[in-house]
């Protein structure tokens, strides 16, 4: 492998790992309670279905466990055998629930007690052979005996660890992101955003996920090569990003999560001329972008592609009076910057100094 290959492996890497690191090292906040209780099943399902716990599936990750996994986890909770335990966090400000680990155990208990369910259990030599490959809904049927087991299972408890915080403070939300990191233990780990997408939820986070859906922005990504997928939340990370760079570059020290942590908490409910400023801007950027590039003419990494966009959002109002060829001539500018060399993004990408230097270099070329 020549220098050249390894310095775009390198930065490839280096754009993947700043979807999932994480640079807190947070003491647990003094007046963040934890407490260990026990709930039964059914209070676990009431929780679920009065949605006073907050599960979100789709923010966490699909879900991993297949139907031998849940059918097992189900046999253990009938024989009551001991189960590791759950950690909700709890809202005491907006009385709110949420599923830190656990997610996959508690999916299996709603499906199993959801008297609508179409799940069938799977067909297993190493399970109660009275629940081998029966339908969840045969349990629901009084007076027999598999409805003795979902009573049992009913009436079985688990452990949980209750984390007792307000979200709203930023010591808080960083120490449930830095928990949110540590402890997820089911299938594949969190990245970043997917745990932003639970923490923060609301009106911002509504919003940038509406924002990768749209048609131009999927168009921009296509034309300019970003290898950055839709999956798990990667993209709408970078809109994050975007929107946090523009508006905040100088308030960046380094630290990527912990400054997108506290631009999605200080922005989680924004007004409605925030919410209508940003969709302006993005699409008006995303317009010029998809215009005046063609497809395969440049190749764009995450780094390049949100230099590129916050440059044109700070100068949206000039460049919406240049002609095409006048921006295409800027973006060949920018294309060749040396803050956007592979060796340049190979490492350290993040650091406060090569991010400021990149973005300030990318606005300079449309200015």
């Amino acid at each position: 492998m020549n220098f050249k290959e390894n310095a775009v492996i390198k930065t490839i890497n280096e754009e993947e790992n700043s979807f999932n690191e994480s640079d807190f090292q947070e003491n647990p906040p003094s007046d963040v309670v934890a407490y260990n209780e026990l709930r039964s099943c059914a209070d676990i399902f009431r929780m679920y279905t009065s949605e006073t716990l907050d599960i979100q599936p789709d923010f966490q990750r699909e879900e991993v466990w297949k139907g031998p996994s849940k059918t097992r986890f189900i046999d253990s909770l009938i024989k009551q055998l001991p189960i590791p335990s759950l950690c909700f966090s709890y809202d005491y400000e907006n009385e709110e629930w949420q599923v830190i680990d656990g997610l996959q155990r508690i999916t299996s208990i709603i499906k199993f007690l959801d008297p609508l369910s179409d799940w069938t259990l799977s067909k297993l030599d190493d399970v109660d052979p009275r629940i081998s490959g029966v339908k969840a809904a045969d349990f629901h049927v009084k007076g027999t005996a598999l409805n003795k087991l979902k009573v049992r299972l009913e009436n079985t408890s688990i452990p949980v660890t209750v984390l007792r915080c307000d979200p709203k403070k930023e010591n808080h939300a960083n120490y449930l992101f830095m928990i949110f990191h540590r402890l997820n233990s089911g299938g594949m780990k969190l990245n970043n955003q997917e745990i932003r997408n639970c923490i923060f939820s609301g009106t911002l986070n509504n919003l940038i996920k509406e924002l990768d859906k749209d048609p131009t922005w999927v168009s921009v990504n296509e034309k300019t090569g970003n290898s950055v997928q839709s999956e798990r939340y990667r993209r709408v990370e970078l809109i994050l990003r975007i929107f946090a760079f523009t508006d905040g570059i100088q308030d960046y020290e380094g630290e990527l999560s912990k400054f997108l942590n506290n631009y999605m908490r200080k922005n989680r409910t924004p007004n409605n001329q925030f919410i209508a400023e940003k969709i302006r801007t993005f699409n008006e950027s995303l317009e010029i972008v998809d215009r005046c590039i063609v497809r395969g003419q440049y190749k764009f990494g995450a780094a390049a592609l949100e230099s590129l966009i916050v440059a044109i959002n700070s100068n949206l109002d000039s460049l919406k009076t240049c002609d095409d060829q006048t921006i295409s001539a800027k973006l060949l500018k920018f294309s060749n910057l040396s803050e956007l060399s592979t060796k340049e993004l190979s490492e350290g990408i993040m650091k406060k100094g090569k991010l400021t230097s990149r973005i300030q270099s990318s606005i300079k070329c449309f200015s």
